[in-house]
């Protein structure tokens, strides 16, 4: 599974277009989103770094042809789905790391205010790639490669439209109302369940399709 990570992490590093993206993305929303609320353009900026970590891998396994040379490692195609799954969590950590370096950068050289270490919205980050994950890596073993990126650019855009409204409006009272609904605790339940069952379709999927 380690194999897979790796090679995922070598082909994006040695892409220069994946290098330029990466370092464009955060000062791109930065000057887009006119946020009234620094914690939610934070989390944008999380989720946007973390999605592109976690579906680049897919789309370089369409443009390089990398799919016979993942399926010829010496592992089963359960552990292929397993390590892809599991991936989520080191690129979530990826995004902090990278999120909070370039932010605080930001933050002391005068040009914006804005956070770039804010716990609560990491844990929201956190719960909202396992949630979303949870939809597209199905499509992603399921269809054919492109018919699956159309998947992940549907999730991409909307989680990018959901959060820029969120970053650009005051929604202090809807946050305590929906707080008061959905506690912390019921909801990082009901996300790992959806993830666990997510993971037994993607295998099951993946184990029965002609490649």
């Amino acid at each position: 599974m380690l194999k897979i990570m790796n090679k995922d992490l070598r082909v994006m590093l040695a892409s220069k277009s994946q290098i330029a993206l990466m370092l464009f993305i955060v000062p791109l929303f930065l000057l887009i989103v006119d946020a009234n609320n620094m914690g939610w353009l934070y989390f944008l900026i999380l989720i946007i770094v973390a999605y592109t970590l976690i579906i680049t891998p897919f789309s370089f396994d369409v443009s390089n042809k990398t799919i016979g040379l993942i399926n010829s490692f010496p592992i089963s195609r359960k552990e292929i789905v397993i390590s892809k799954y599991l991936s989520v969590f080191p690129y979530m950590f990826i995004s902090v790391i990278y999120s909070g370096i370039y932010l605080w950068v930001i933050n002391k050289s005068g040009i914006l205010g804005v956070d770039y270490f804010n716990i609560a919205m990491i844990g929201r980050a956190c719960l909202y790639m396992i949630f979303v994950s949870s939809l597209i890596f199905p499509a992603n073993f399921k269809f054919d490669a492109r018919l699956a990126q159309l998947v992940n650019v549907f999730f991409y855009s909307g989680g990018i439209v959901l959060t820029f409204n969120l970053a650009e409006a005051n929604i202090n009272s809807n946050l305590v109302f929906l707080g008061n609904l959905y506690s912390p605790l019921t909801l990082t339940v009901v996300v790992v369940i959806i993830y666990i069952l997510s993971m037994i379709l993607s295998i099951r999927i993946y184990e029965n399709r002609d490649l």
